[in-house]
């Protein structure tokens, strides 16, 4: 069985497949596994570094404003599309997980008759799983507002890494883990695997008052800032990679509304403000709303005086504890599909269905 990965541009799209990719390798030991995507997105770094061979087609986006190069985007498209199609040829089934990498991999695994298999990770749905649904892949869903869009999909977890599925590090050894206080609230500040500036600088304004407040900071700040120096209570890095040990040490996170985050984060309870970021069909503020309409989370829109309300917000929630444990609590409330560890296991025993 010859299985390919059609993921790339973001972590969102990626560690969803390499978790999938994991499991499947657990139930199926001699299958062979691939990843198709460009020389140039977070995959070049994530997908090698996993020890799984990386296939590259060209990065071309769908344009979204007009201009010569918008212009020139459907001949280079159509080559595009040979390229992937001399890829997907040999193998079994493809998986996509949405975006420019995984449309060009499933349209190319429809002309080639190729199985496909989907999971549309948002709670709005984007276009390139939206076209490979009515082109007849097999659908998987997390959210129940996805699922009504999406007509006949399954309702799935999002895959989670290993790490991500068991139960949570004791929080006193979590903070052990970043070297930070263990009596001391932990906030862990995650932009993304791009990162936030806006989120960045209001960071280094908390550090430099640091001795003012009395709590610690786990800060991810994406791959294209540069590092500041750490202190005693300053854990700056560019990309979490142990994202299991950084949720069970937090006390409150602040994070982008990604739906990889959202799912990370439900899944280890942790109180949260979410500050979505606008872009696309307003997918990162639909994921957050379940867990905001239950009280677990907060969410704040970019706007002139988000500084101030962030500052507000964790100067009112770090110091009570009730309130904290009533937020944790209140993701019990979730469907199964939002919080479950379960999403990658489930989606690699349906891709031994298609495939064999």
């Amino acid at each position: 069985m010859k299985v390919l990965f059609a993921a790339g541009g973001s972590a969102g799209h990626v560690d969803p497949a390499l978790a999938t990719a994991d499991a499947l390798k657990e139930l199926s030991p001699g299958v062979t596994i691939a990843f198709m995507g460009t020389k140039e997105g977070i995959e070049s770094r994530l997908v090698p570094s996993e020890n799984y061979p990386l296939l590259t087609i060209e990065k071309l986006p769908f344009p979204r404003q007009i201009s010569f190069s918008a212009l020139l985007w459907p001949f280079r498209a159509a080559a595009n599309l040979q390229r992937a199609r001399r890829v997907v040829r040999e193998f079994d089934a493809v998986v996509g997980f949405g975006g420019y990498v995984s449309a060009f991999g499933m349209f190319a695994a429809f002309l080639q008759r190729v199985p496909r298999i989907i999971h549309e990770a948002n709670a709005l749905p984007g276009m390139a799983n939206r076209l490979a649904a009515r082109l007849g892949a097999v659908a998987d869903v997390s959210y129940p507002r996805a699922q009504q869009i999406m007509r006949g999909a399954h309702l799935m977890a999002l895959p989670v890494r290993k790490n991500l599925q068991s139960s949570p590090m004791d929080r006193s050894a979590a903070k052990e883990f970043f070297g930070l206080p263990a009596d001391l609230p932990t906030l862990l500040i995650i932009g993304g695997s791009l990162g936030a500036r806006r989120l960045n600088t209001f960071v280094s304004q908390l550090v430099s008052q640091a001795q003012e407040h009395p709590f610690s900071i786990i800060h991810s700040l994406g791959h294209s800032a540069s590092l500041p120096q750490p202190s005693a209570r300053y854990r700056p890095l560019t990309y979490i990679d142990r994202m299991d040990v950084a949720l069970a040490a937090a006390d409150l996170v602040i994070s982008r509304a990604g739906a990889g985050a959202v799912a990370q984060i439900s899944r280890f309870e942790v109180p949260a403000i979410f500050i979505p970021l606008w872009h696309g069909n307003g997918e990162q503020g639909a994921n957050a709303a379940p867990a905001v309409a239950l009280g677990a989370g907060i969410l704040l829109n970019e706007g002139e005086d988000l500084e101030e309300r962030l500052f507000f917000e964790i100067s009112r929630l770090i110091g009570d504890p009730t309130e904290l444990s009533r937020m944790r609590s209140a993701y019990a409330g979730l469907p199964e599909s939002l919080r479950s560890g379960l999403g990658a296991r489930e989606m690699a025993t349906q891709i031994i269905a298609q495939a064999t």
